[in-house]
């Protein structure tokens, strides 16, 4: 039934479906705000790292990138081996011991910086299991340590870029040569280049570029910032997941990133929780 509804109302609907999105969103990078003392780069590096995570490691490097302050960061920048071993140690998977040369050398550099900057491995558990193998945690820090290899202030870079072209080639980032063989240690794999890829780079416009620079705009009374991130969105494809197939099959549009964050805050806050009445499209198939 919901296919219906008047293409004028579930258009202006995704509209505000995808500010209450985004808006939602600002109250946990608020949090993370007050935390750090408002510092928009510590802000968006923590928020960077839990979407490098994916739903299974999230938490997980959160922690990593919330014990590892950018200021260390960037004493390291220009040394891939280190950033590495700083990320990959704090989140415990130097522990044991390797029979390569790689791991082990990585071992050696971590304990030089842990014993430097008294840095203490996060508690939580990194899962690999029931995952893809591109997104294997030591592949996903490896690549997110070559991105902080190559940027500086990333997140100043992105609030003044005017155009999504500008931003996409910084994510063009492939993991160390050692991860060419390899998803886990000491377990050699057939050769890929373990690249971020067209679709991460989506995801993460979508979940952490878009949402911080709106709500940079939001606290900073900026328009033009909140008008780029929504641009950003409608210039980015759409997500395919469980929940945008399920309207698809309905014949609800699915096209760009816009589409499919407003069909899941329509999905999770209004039709799981059988808020119809509070709802536009809810309220015209009732009419009906």
């Amino acid at each position: 039934m919901i296919h219906t509804a008047r293409d004028i109302t579930w258009k202006s609907w995704k509209e505000r479906l995808l500010v209450e999105r985004l808006l939602r969103k600002a109250k946990t990078a608020e949090t993370y705000l007050q935390q750090n003392s408002y510092h928009w780069e510590a802000t968006f590096w923590w928020l960077l790292a839990r979407n490098f995570g994916m739903k299974v490691n999230a938490d997980a490097f959160e922690a990593v990138a919330r014990s590892l302050p950018i200021n260390i960061l960037a004493r390291h920048k220009n040394q891939i081996h280190q950033l590495e071993a700083l990320l990959l140690g704090q989140a415990g998977l130097l522990n044991g011991t390797f029979k390569e040369d790689y791991p082990v050398m990585l071992q050696n550099e971590y304990k030089f910086c842990k014993n430097k900057y008294g840095l203490r491995p996060i508690s939580q558990p990194v899962f690999s299991m029931r995952m893809r193998p591109e997104n294997f945690p030591a592949v996903r820090l490896a690549q997110l340590a070559m991105l902080v290899h190559h940027s500086v202030h990333l997140f100043s870079e992105i609030r003044e870029a005017a155009e999504i072209k500008d931003i996409k080639p910084r994510f063009d980032v492939t993991a160390n040569d050692y991860w060419h063989y390899h998803y886990r240690f000491d377990e050699i794999s057939a050769f890929r280049k373990k690249k971020l890829g067209t679709a991460m780079t989506g995801n993460i416009i979508i979940n952490t570029i878009a949402p911080v620079l709106f709500i940079y705009g939001n606290y900073h009374n900026g328009q033009q910032y909140k008008d780029r991130a929504l641009r950003w969105l409608e210039e980015t494809a759409a997500e395919k997941n469980k929940v945008t197939a399920g309207f698809e099959k309905l014949g609800i549009e699915n096209r760009t990133a816009c589409d499919s964050q407003a069909l899941i805050e329509l999905k999770n806050n209004y039709c799981s929780l059988k808020r119809c009445l509070d709802c536009a499209i809810g309220n015209s198939v009732l009419k009906q």
